[in-house]
């Protein structure tokens, strides 16, 4: 795994771009943290490489010991009390164990919202993969229609939500993120207000080697109803303090400021 991190490091596969989004997130960083964090970040996207090709060969028990769950009990208390539950987390640390061990984790059946990859082959390898334990896997376009017909079956569903929609996509909001405008799809608040799930956060950090913890943390107050924009805000922040305090884990190469806010609109 090293060998994989070091290579990508040596190659400075997207290092532009990995720079200029710790720069413009975290200003404030000396100039000797902020290599740590690309030395870790890099350390990190070897490993994570590793481990989801590796994904195939895990089986239950190990899953349970290489990613566990500190505070379950309370999400886990919702689903037993017939609540419907939405985990939202990010692409941080490693979101497919995650996928994976969600999958495993809790009585009800997970459904998972996914976006499609552009390629067939690699599309069915993916969805092959993330359903080994059981996860309905759920294309994003086709999810509002889907809990439709399943008239409230769906209990337990996750997404990753820091992805950014496209320029013409009237499904977004534009929300301050690491102090500058960013997009977010509104889908995950619709989802959480209308259909009355409760929204958790799922943190996920790095203990060691091929080992993770995750965090939950209910958005919002127990109990309470929250319209659509307070969901989104809640999780953005929540995302926002999380890779602050684990910034090496956060997929930096991702483009995700390539285009600012419209000034109408």
């Amino acid at each position: 795994m090293g060998g994989a991190a070091q290579l990508l490091r040596l190659i400075g596969w997207r290092r532009g771009l990995v720079e200029k989004h710790l720069e413009r997130c975290m200003p404030g960083l000396p100039a000797a943290r902020r290599e740590q964090v690309i030395a870790g970040f890099y350390r990190n996207l070897g490993e994570l490489a590793a481990e989801i090709l590796s994904e195939r060969f895990l089986d239950r028990a190990t899953l349970r010991a290489r990613m566990r769950f500190d505070n379950a009990d309370e999400l886990a208390r919702d689903l037993q009390q017939q609540r419907r539950v939405l985990i939202l987390s990010a692409h941080h640390a490693n979101w497919e164990w995650l996928l994976l061990r969600c999958s495993i984790g809790f009585e009800s059946p997970l459904t998972a919202v996914y976006k499609r990859i552009s390629r067939p082959w690699a599309d069915r390898l993916a969805l092959r993969l993330r359903q080994r334990f059981g996860c309905e896997m759920v294309p994003a376009e086709g999810i509002v229609p889907h809990l439709m017909g399943r008239r409230g079956q769906v209990r337990l569903l996750a997404m990753l939500a820091d992805q950014s929609p496209a320029a013409g996509n009237d499904q977004q909001a534009w929300l301050d993120f690491f102090g500058q405008p960013t997009a977010f799809y509104t889908g995950p608040g619709w989802i959480a207000a209308k259909f009355n799930f409760t929204p958790y956060f799922a943190a996920v950090r790095r203990e060691a080697r091929g080992r993770y913890v995750v965090h939950f943390t209910e958005l919002g107050t127990p109990g309470s109803r929250m319209e659509p924009e307070q969901v989104l805000r809640a999780y953005v922040d929540a995302l926002e303090a999380h890779v602050r305090l684990h910034p090496e884990g956060y997929f930096w190469a991702y483009n995700r400021w390539k285009r600012e806010k419209p000034l109408y609109g």
